[in-house]
């Protein structure tokens, strides 16, 4: 996958088929559209071009409200680069391009410098200003375009779900891992480097690994104990995930940590991968480490179950 960031002229040697949009998450959704677009393109022995923008739009035209991502740009680039997209043509998103109206995105990015004979979009996909420009706008110009157009309808992608990257983020706060895993079509994870902690849950018999959060604006999921896995030198390992400011403790500050099952080696400094199954529970506050030991037993137990239920699946 070639990335284009200086919105240079594309070369069309004989076929160029194009989809838009910041694909923050990568989803199921996405997906549909991104293997259409690739698979048009290996038909026509052409190239596919994805066409999305960085910052996302919302920083630029919101930079007082906080957002976070489902995905950083790394992880971003690796799930599309999955694909065999021909080109990834990032454009950076200003206030100035903000205000490029429907039209003259068409014109200036589309006709001009992809030279596209066909783009292929979302059913809920809008573009330029104001978000004018969707598959009904674009089918009442249909005459006047010099490219085909094809919309992948809500159906195609899901009979049940509406899949979208904002609902995806709704569902990561409030901790609902399951239905977040359901619309992306793989484990929503976090990235971090293992660094060392107090010690106390060595103490309770449930030593864990401490992840300093990577600052990339990723998603964390709401407080609370959830089941995941995670690999250390290629071996899965499950266990349990807390994220919060744990009030038996008096914390002060917001910590991601897992309690690996099975294993008992140190690995600060790592960079470890946790991937999220399931909630279990919210975080409480208990009177004493010994109430908090007592629950994290009744935890233990249901994220054996979870596991072997996730086992069974596969």
């Amino acid at each position: 996958m070639k990335i284009i960031r200086d919105s240079s002229f594309v070369e069309n040697n004989r076929y160029n088929v194009c989809t838009v949009g910041y694909f923050d998450g990568v989803h199921l959704g996405h997906k549909k559209i991104i293997e259409r677009l690739v698979s048009d393109a290996k038909k026509n022995d052409g190239k596919s071009i994805l066409v999305s923008f960085w910052p996302h739009p919302r920083k630029v035209l919101y930079p007082n409200d906080h957002f976070d991502f489902i995905q950083s740009s790394d992880d971003k680039f690796k799930s599309l680069q999955k694909f065999g997209i021909d080109i990834l043509y990032l454009i950076e998103f200003t206030e100035e391009f903000s205000k490029v109206t429907a039209d003259d995105f068409i014109d200036q990015i589309l006709e001009k410098k992809l030279k596209i004979n066909k783009l292929i979009i979302g059913y809920n996909h809008h573009f330029g200003f104001r978000r004018e420009g969707n598959f009904k706008y674009l089918a009442g110009k249909k005459d006047e375009l010099s490219f085909s157009i094809e919309e992948v309808k809500r159906k195609e992608i899901s009979e049940k779900l509406k899949i979208s990257s904002s609902e995806i983020r709704n569902k990561i706060k409030e901790g609902d891992i399951s239905k977040t895993n359901q619309m992306l079509g793989y484990r929503y994870f976090i990235s971090g480097k293992v660094v060392k902690g107090d010690g106390i849950g060595k103490k309770l018999e449930f030593p864990t690994a401490n992840i300093e959060i990577r600052d990339d604006g990723k998603l964390l999921p709401r407080d609370g104990v959830y089941a995941g896995f995670t690999y250390v030198s290629d071996k899965k390992y499950y266990g349990m995930i807390n994220i919060g400011f744990r009030p038996t403790l008096n914390g002060s500050e917001r910590r991601l940590e897992m309690n690996l099952f099975d294993y008992g080696s140190e690995i600060y400094g790592e960079s470890m991968e946790i991937s999220f199954l399931k909630r279990i529970r919210d975080e409480k506050r208990f009177r004493n480490l010994k109430e908090l030991s007592k629950q994290l037993r009744v935890d233990k137990i249901e994220t054996l179950k979870i596991i072997e239920n996730e086992e069974v699946r596969n």
